[in-house]
């Protein structure tokens, strides 16, 4: 019988906050798939904090948007925060919890948003302005000291950190790779990274502006060279062939989740990633 070899990949992996590394498999990385704590995540949709709306559209995720000007909204954001992961309990197939919070540079508001929403158990965060790996590695310390003092897991929530709104982030892209454990995914949000380049970022736009479609590539490479998942994000567009045709390019560049701005948007992003 002819000698058949079979090879591993075997790597260390140091649990966060220990000097002691375990021995495991690396999982081959599937494109087109994105997962957070075992459940799919082909839509992520991004709410205020004190909306009405009774349900979530059917989205795998939702993400409340804590960014510094939203923090300044009402007294009292406790209050506020219970009544919306309240919502969320009652839905048959409740959403992964997701929060979308300041950038790394803005201390302060950072702090208050993660001492908010930790304590609530959020399966990740969305890091906006994310200028490099260092920037990871900041949020991944402040997610630890929140997490130990509201005594949960250290180490549970991971980041999705959005390199791709500013002209930092993508020009920066290679190097969030390796800088935390925690890290799930990069994402990019044109809308916002047209704004800082001065240029129009809408689907009646196509083909991007340069300056656009070079940092969505720049985002795809950087993800894929840190062995995590791309995702892409809609804007207010609610048009379902537009819609349906930005999916489409979105899965065939490989991003493996969509971030939703209008609910609308929900159901077509589930039917094309599925």
């Amino acid at each position: 019988m002819a000698f058949q070899p079979r090879f591993h990949v075997i790597a260390k992996v140091f649990k966060i906050g220990s000097p002691y590394p375990l021995t495991t498999r690396l999982p081959l990385k599937t494109h087109g798939r994105f997962e957070l704590g075992g459940q799919r995540i082909r839509s992520v949709l991004l709410q205020g904090l004190f909306g009405e709306r009774g349900d979530f559209a059917g989205a795998d995720a939702v993400a409340i948007d804590m960014r510094g000007d939203r923090l300044s909204e009402i007294a009292n954001m406790e209050d506020a925060l219970q009544a919306f992961v309240r919502r969320m309990g009652t839905q048959t197939t409740p959403p992964a919890l997701l929060a979308l919070v300041p950038q790394a540079h803005d201390t302060e508001a950072l702090t208050l948003a993660l001492s908010l929403v930790v304590p609530h158990g959020p399966d990740a965060i969305l890091l906006c302005g994310a200028t490099c790996g260092v920037d990871v590695q900041k949020a991944d310390i402040m997610l630890s000291v929140e997490e130990a003092k509201a005594g949960r897991v250290v180490g549970r929530t991971a980041i999705l950190a959005v390199a791709g709104d500013n002209p930092k982030g993508p020009l920066s892209a290679m190097s969030f790779a390796g800088k935390s454990g925690r890290l799930a995914a990069l994402a990019w949000s044109p809308t916002a990274l047209a704004a800082n380049l001065g240029v129009v970022a809408s689907l009646d736009s196509m083909p991007l502006p340069c300056g656009l479609a070079t940092a969505r590539g720049l985002i795809l490479l950087g993800a894929a060279s840190a062995g995590v998942s791309a995702i892409d994000w809609l804007g207010a567009e609610a048009d379902e062939d537009r819609v349906s045709e930005a999916c489409r390019t979105a899965l065939r560049d490989g991003f493996s989740a969509m971030i939703c701005e209008r609910p609308e948007q929900v159901a077509t992003v589930n039917r094309l990633f599925s």
